[in-house]
């Protein structure tokens, strides 16, 4: 089974837009909305207190296409728009290498960083018994 859970504040950018020359957040919200469009995937960016996020949850038997597209639209809109943050939890249990693990993506300042997850991993025996039931 595939797990991923991830989400995402869009911010234009982390520095101070006071210094910034030429500085149009508006194009880059609008470069954001046209990578979510032209994703083909139903992806909503939401509103909450003024601030743009998106927030995705993927489950399914085996990993598609669709996970490594997904990591690849956040992490476009990242470099897009280089203040935003956010994380991808993926958990690939058929993955030979991190089948017991999370796997991190961190995107902060317009960069992608993979971690292996220390919280919740190794999942047997941390989340799950042996036998897979979940605590």
């Amino acid at each position: 089974m595939v797990e991923l859970h991830g989400w995402l504040t869009v911010s234009a950018t982390f520095k101070d837009e006071d210094t910034l020359t030429d500085f149009e957040p508006e194009k880059v919200l609008q470069a954001v909305k046209n990578i979510i469009s032209e994703s083909g995937y139903d992806m909503q960016l939401r509103y909450k207190n003024g601030s743009a996020f998106l927030d995705t949850l993927l489950c399914s038997n085996h990993r598609t296409k669709e996970v490594d597209d997904i990591i690849g639209i956040y992490r476009r809109i990242s470099e897009a728009a280089t203040g935003s943050y956010g994380m991808i939890y993926l958990r690939d249990d058929e993955d030979a290498e991190h089948g017991n693990e999370f796997q991190v993506y961190v995107f902060k300042k317009g960069k992608c960083i993979l971690k292996t997850d220390t919280e919740l991993s190794p999942c047997i025996p941390t989340i799950e018994d042996a036998s897979g039931t979940t605590l």
